[in-house]
């Protein structure tokens, strides 16, 4: 593919990117042929599966908070040590993929996914918990820094967007349907541990088909091996992208606060039962099952940073309308919640992937993630002395309050991000 092969407001990718990508030929995966349309969805079910134990802490806060006798701030400490964990391991797990490839790293990453899901779902006390979850997230690193680097040698740029869209669908449907399931099972009697140890198969299942169907070979890292990578790839993250990724990164740490207490905020402040609010928690992530594929496609064809400024300028009002609607309209804010989310998160990733070197993929992503997760994971536990201090209301409320206030900015601001 050639400079003048992209889509029109596709990112320009430099020579030697472009030059990596297969040649068309029915013997290599593409979108329109069957290799292709097997690996993608290959992957997606994968997403989904990985997601299967670590989407169940968010919306089963409740119900731990009230099994340990929990106070917010606590609650917060259960999230960080997932949330920072899973930053810590995404870069250097990305620079282990680029170097082995990503196949074994995903496949082994997903059976031990499911091997933590059953000791988190059998944890005695909180403590214990809290050790498993630092655990959990240092294995869920392996999983999309190195499979979107995958995705991303598969598919030239001007269908990239499309391709990782609809990869990111696995990870979205996951995020909605295992609360639902968490949430029946739930009202069937079970404890919150049941989820944890019934879903845990699925994972080990999908690591063994991604063993078999992700190609063998990789994009070898030039030279000999470089211990410091990981830190000059981190900065390169920032001097590639700039403005505009840094502070979607700051949109995501906000978010993920916020997210991380959705449930409890509905249930202590709105007056939802636990397994209504554990159940609507995931109505973002089901937006984000079309909002996916059509944030990818409309990059693909406006331009990544339009879809990015987009996304981040609906994000703050959506949530603070999430905080001033009657309960039987909650279902409004929530899926204009899963609209902006989507759109950020979905089309950044994609930028960051069109701005590292082949070989570097994987390690450039993770660095992107390691810093998102890592501002994320610390936000959670601010967030939690907040509604300790304040109140949840006061807390959720103000939060959202300001991060409207900067989507008004990043609105303004438009272009010169």
């Amino acid at each position: 593919m050639t400079v003048g092969d992209a889509a029109p407001g596709v990112t320009e990718v430099p020579a030697e990117l472009a030059a990596s990508v297969p040649a068309k030929s029915e013997d290599v995966p593409r979108l329109g042929n069957r290799r292709g349309q097997t690996l993608l969805a290959g992957f997606t079910t994968a997403h989904f599966s990985h997601h299967v134990s670590n989407s169940l802490l968010n919306p089963l806060l409740p119900f731990i908070r009230d099994s340990f006798a929990l106070s917010y701030a606590e609650s917060g400490f259960l999230v960080s040590a997932f949330s920072l964990s899973l930053g810590v391991s995404n870069a250097p797990i990305g620079v282990i993929a680029d170097r082995i490839g990503s196949r074994p790293v995903v496949a082994a990453g997903l059976v031990l996914t499911g091997v933590i899901s059953v000791a988190v779902g059998l944890a005695a006390g909180y403590w214990t918990l809290l050790v498993l979850l630092i655990l959990m997230g240092l294995i869920a690193g392996s999983y999309h820094a190195p499979a979107a680097a995958l995705l991303a040698r598969a598919f030239p740029a001007n269908v990239r967007g499309t391709a990782m869209g609809l990869h990111i669908t696995g990870g979205h449907l996951s995020f909605f349907a295992v609360p639902v399931a968490a949430a029946a099972m739930l009202s069937a009697g079970e404890s919150w541990r049941a989820p944890y140890l019934w879903l845990a198969f699925a994972p080990v299942i999908s690591g063994v088909m991604v063993w078999y169907l992700a190609p063998r070979e990789h994009e070898s890292t030039p030279g000999g091996v470089d211990r410091w990578a990981v830190f000059r790839e981190l900065g390169s993250v920032i001097r590639l992208v700039g403005p505009l990724v840094s502070v979607s990164i700051v949109f995501q740490m906000i978010y993920a606060a916020l997210l991380a207490f959705t449930t409890l905020y509905l249930v202590d402040a709105r007056g939802l039962e636990p397994i209504w609010a554990a159940a609507v928690f995931g109505v973002p992530q089901l937006v984000g099952v079309l909002g996916g594929p059509a944030s990818g496609f409309l990059s693909d064809r406006l331009g990544r940073r339009t879809v990015i400024l987009t996304g981040m300028g609906l994000l703050g009002p959506s949530l603070y309308l999430l905080t001033v609607v009657p309960p039987e309209l909650l279902l409004l804010p929530l899926i204009l919640i899963g609209v902006a989310a989507t759109m950020r998160q979905t089309v950044t990733e994609v930028f960051v992937l069109d701005s590292a070197p082949p070989h570097r993929r994987a390690t450039v992503l993770g660095s992107y993630y390691m810093l998102s997760q890592e501002l994320g994971g610390l936000a959670a536990p601010l967030l939690g002395f907040l509604a300790l201090t304040l109140g949840i209301t006061a807390a959720y409320t103000g939060t959202c309050i300001a991060l409207a206030a900067m989507s008004v900015a990043v609105v303004l601001a438009g272009r010169r991000l």
